[in-house]
């Protein structure tokens, strides 16, 4: 009979789950709701059985662990509840439950030793070593978040309102009346304050860009935000032990798209740490689960059936 097993990348807008054989050939896929269990658990957890179960009613086969990459789990807590509780909805397949930054860690180092960088709406540097962990920022857009996409729309905001102080001349200050659809800067704040994140996030396209033309305001911007993320990167190289792992994955639509962005941080880091590896991860998330050798699987146990 045929094995396989199923990986799941569960975030705020949606989840995908993908079944891989033993080789790691995609199998099949399926997609549901959001996953992310912060905002509505019962709703995330529902989501991502759905996905699973979806698979498991296509495939012929016998599924023999799902790996879960949700959303909001480092908030939550209790990954080995979370996990026992799929399982329980999932046929009792073995399950574990992980951050999905864990996930793209996984899939971005297929395996391997080494740091992955994330940023796109928000940012984070996470580095694995020997089976340790090793996490930098993540903080979220009020206390970090650095390179993010929200964070280089944020600094130019910033930027652009203190040029309009000054009355200085500025063309971030012209990309934002533009953007905002307003007469002038002053107008820019409230409606800034009604967007979400991944529509501020959004907005760090038009900075890059304005950047790549080569407008010196937006270059600074750039340039102070790969700064920043690359500072992370170092802490993050610091704290391994020697030999220490140089293979650094990017992802995340700001470093997947940003050439500039890249340059920057990367000469930066290899300033200290000259035989660093950069390579931007392609491919689905869920893809992780192929490269996961953790035994921490759980099976669901009815509590109530002790004796």
């Amino acid at each position: 009979m045929l094995k396989y097993m199923i990986g799941i990348d569960a975030g705020g807008t949606h989840s995908t789950a993908i079944a891989y054989d033993e080789n790691g050939k995609e199998l099949d896929r399926a997609e549901s709701g959001p996953g992310q269990i912060n905002n509505d658990y019962e709703l995330g957890i529902k989501n991502i059985a759905q996905a699973v179960n979806e698979l498991r009613d296509k495939i012929d086969g016998d599924c023999i662990k799902v790996l879960a990459g949700i959303a909001g789990l480092s908030v939550v807590g209790n990954a080995p509840e979370v996990a026992a509780t799929i399982s329980s909805m999932v046929g009792n397949i073995p399950t574990r439950a992980i951050t999905d930054s864990l996930l793209a860690l996984y899939n971005g180092l297929e395996g391997a030793d080494g740091a992955l960088v994330i940023a796109g709406t928000g940012s984070v540097v996470n580095g694995r070593q020997n089976g340790s962990l090793i996490a930098v920022g993540g903080y979220g857009s009020l206390l970090g978040d650095e390179g993010s996409g929200y964070a280089i729309t944020k600094a130019a905001l910033q930027a652009a309102l203190l040029s309009w102080d000054k009355r200085e001349k500025n063309s971030l200050i012209d990309l934002f009346v533009k953007e905002f659809n307003v007469d002038n800067m002053g107008e820019v704040p409230a409606k800034f304050y009604n967007l979400t994140s991944p529509e501020v996030a959004s907005k760090a396209v038009k900075v890059a860009k304005l950047a790549d033309n080569g407008d010196e305001d937006a270059r600074k911007i750039i340039a102070d935000q790969a700064h920043l993320l690359a500072r992370d990167i170092i802490m993050c190289l610091d704290r391994y032990e020697d030999p220490k792992p140089m293979r650094i994955a990017l992802t995340g639509s700001v470093l997947s798209n940003n050439a500039m962005m890249r340059s920057y941080m990367e000469a930066e880091v290899k300033e200290k740490y000259p035989d660093a590896v950069f390579s931007v991860s392609n491919g689905e998330n869920a893809r992780g689960v192929i490269f996961d050798k953790s035994k921490d699987y759980r099976y669901f146990t009815n509590h109530n059936d002790d004796e």
